[in-house]
């Protein structure tokens, strides 16, 4: 600061009004554009009184006031920048810029004027070149850093000038602060940047060096390049690469992890061939000590159904006819989610809930191969074949014919029905009005053509006698209608007729059956061909083996599917599983509103019109051998060329008229 030189007269005059008088001038020094503020103090009212102010370098001008007005230079000019008057404290004061500053020291003069006289009086302002330094910053350091929210530390700016000076600050994003100390608190990251304090006054402005604030913070927005952040394509396509980024300070660590969990360091993921595998999330990690954040990329990678299984696993199940099957389930690897159906004797509609094979109420037509199908957008595949099989309950036997054939003897015929799983076992009960039941198992097999042969010994001759065919297997058992017929009388030949007659009877009845299987074979053959190929229940022309090789039973006219049934214990060998899916493959009722089971069965023609070639019957002596139940047949040929039509009943024996007695 410069020195201030005050020249002050004060004279106390007790002369007319005036007492006393003096002048100031503000500032107390002169220079070059700054306005120096001239006051002349009067001890009495200054009301018609006039002041002059001038320097020893020449006049300014004057003053004078009268009552309420006060006028420039003493004419009628109102005083406004340049001069005022101040009534209350008698003062007049005037208002004066140099141009320039003075080589040496300055003395102005006010001289006052009222009715009593004048007195003038001085006052000298020292000349001094005003000063302005460098600004300084403490403490002397040039960088700081501060962490984002938190308080930074007083920074001070240091200057001393003539005259006084104003200092401010000066920082990044128009920041501006007046005062020496520079203070921040809850600072955030828009904060960061260089800052300067600035001084100011007549020399000028100055300013001090740079400061760098740094805001620490960390990656609070990630941004991905392109931004696209989610990708569905299809397996055997590429992704190309994707760069992460972030805003943080210090510089961020970065880190891509994939779906399966590995980590690769850098932003760049790079450009790859897409499998199943890279399905998933990728996860770009961005941190850097002071906090750290994350962003998401999902990929859907599209493949075609694999990896098709069933469970439970297996190639073969079994049901027991009429419960509804649930067991296998269809299970596949596929994405976009997979349709299923169910392909087999009946096919299912596409469904993505369809995934369990499903048969309600399943008849022994269902048995057979089945396997599941599954498709997608992108591909379909098929699962292994897998088997049914349906464990069924006898049917009781409808085609038989029962023949006493002699004395002792009864020969049985007839079809069985090969749909039942597992096969039937059968049992001849026979017995008179009043004699016990008898039971004669069949142990042997069946011809070429699927009938059954047998013949019953030891009878009683000129016996009626009553039999039954009982069908049984693990899940039960039925019983035939009831057949009679009545053993012939004795006689002498009668071992050996009956034996020939026999023979003779079950020929006579394998031969008609198998003319009744030729001509249902042809009656459907028949049917198929000139039946609409498009109307049910073939429904197709590719149907048509379909249709044919049906094997079913029609119920008789009120009679239930299995008539005189009797259910034995038998572990249910269907497999429960979860609910799901449905596979319609319930019988539906004819025209006539009986429900079929079964259509007509039907018998695989012979391959030679002569089925029993060289039958032989059996050697004399073995027809009562309980462990033969076959009618064994020798030389018996059939004519090739000679049809035979033979009844179902063959006609009665004449019987050798017996002897008339002597009497």
């Amino acid at each position: 600061m410069f020195g201030v030189l005050l020249s002050v007269a004060i004279i106390c005059i007790m002369k007319g009004h005036v007492s006393c008088i003096n002048i100031t001038a503000s500032p107390n020094y002169v220079h070059g554009g700054t306005q120096l503020t001239l006051t002349c103090n009067v001890g009495v009212s200054i009301v018609n009184g006039t002041a002059t102010f001038r320097s020893n370098s020449g006049g300014l001008g004057s003053i004078k006031y009268d009552i309420n007005n006060c006028y420039v230079n003493s004419s009628s000019t109102l005083c406004s920048s340049t001069c005022a008057c101040d009534e209350n404290n008698n003062r007049m004061i005037w208002r004066y810029t140099p141009s320039s500053t003075p080589s040496s020291n300055e003395t102005f003069y006010c001289e006052f004027n009222d009715e009593s006289g004048s007195i003038p009086k001085s006052t000298t302002v020292t000349v001094k070149p005003a000063v302005l330094p460098v600004p300084t910053i403490s403490p002397v350091t040039s960088s700081y850093n501060v962490t984002i929210s938190g308080k930074l530390a007083p920074i001070r700016c240091v200057v001393t000038c003539w005259p006084s000076c104003n200092v401010k600050w000066i920082g990044p994003n128009s920041f501006s602060y007046n005062g020496d100390n520079l203070t921040l608190a809850n600072i955030q990251k828009t904060r960061s940047g260089q800052y300067r304090c600035q001084a100011t006054n007549v020399v000028g402005a100055k300013n001090s060096k740079y400061i760098t604030i740094t805001v620490l913070y960390g990656p609070d927005t990630i941004a991905f390049s392109p931004s696209t952040t989610s990708y569905t394509m299809t397996e055997g396509e590429s992704i190309k690469s994707i760069k992460c980024s972030a805003d943080c300070e210090p510089s961020c660590y970065f880190e891509w992890i994939y779906p399966n969990g590995t980590k690769r360091v850098g932003n760049i993921l790079p450009q790859h061939i897409l499998q199943k595998k890279h399905n998933g999330q990728y996860k770009c990690k961005a941190s850097n000590g002071i906090a750290n954040n994350e962003k998401r990329m999902t990929v859907t990678v599209n493949y075609a159904p694999e990896n098709i299984r069933l469970s439970p696993a297996g190639n073969e199940f079994v049901a027991n006819e009429l419960s509804n099957f649930n067991n296998v389930t269809c299970l596949a690897d596929c994405l976009p989610s997979c349709e299923y159906r169910w392909i087999g004797q009946t096919s299912s509609s596409w469904s993505t809930t369809n995934r369990r094979l499903q048969i309600n109420s399943i008849r022994r037509t269902a048995a057979g191969s089945y396997k599941c199908s599954v498709r997608n957008t992108i591909g379909t595949d098929d699962s292994s074949n897998i088997n049914i099989i349906v464990y069924t309950r006898p049917t009781q036997v409808d085609k038989i014919t029962v023949v006493c054939t002699s004395a002792t003897t009864a020969s049985i015929a007839w079809i069985p029905d090969m749909t039942v799983v597992p096969g039937e076992n059968f049992t001849v009960k026979y017995k008179t009005n009043s004699g016990r039941m008898n039971y004669f198992p069949f142990e042997g097999s069946s011809n070429k053509d699927d009938i059954y042969l047998l013949q019953v010994d030891n009878l009683a001759p000129s016996t009626k006698y009553t039999f039954t065919m009982e069908s049984k297997n693990g899940l039960g058992q039925t019983e035939s209608n009831k057949y009679t017929c009545t053993t012939t009388a004795a006689s002498e030949d009668s071992e050996v007729s009956g034996a020939l007659i026999g023979g003779i009877v079950l020929i006579s009845i394998a031969l008609l059956l198998i003319i009744i299987v030729i001509a249902l074979i042809a009656l459907r053959k028949f049917r198929i061909l000139t039946t609409d190929l498009s109307s049910s229940p073939c429904g197709c022309p590719s149907c048509i083996t379909t249709c044919i090789q049906r094997v079913s039973r029609l119920s008789n006219k009120g009679e239930s599917p299995y008539m005189n049934t009797k259910q034995t214990h038998y572990v249910n060998t269907t497999i429960n599983g979860p609910q799901e899916g449905n596979v319609n493959m319930e019988v539906t009722n004819d025209d006539n509103e009986s429900e079929k089971h079964y259509d007509e069965l039907v018998r695989r023609p012979s391959n030679s019109d002569k089925p029993y070639d060289s039958l032989q019957m059996s050697p004399t002596g073995t027809q009562n051998d309980p462990s033969s139940h076959y009618a064994n047949y020798e030389n018996v040929k059939k004519n090739k060329k000679k049809k035979e039509k033979v009844a179902l009943k063959p006609p009665p024996v004449k019987q050798k008229p017996k002897k008339k007695s002597n009497s």
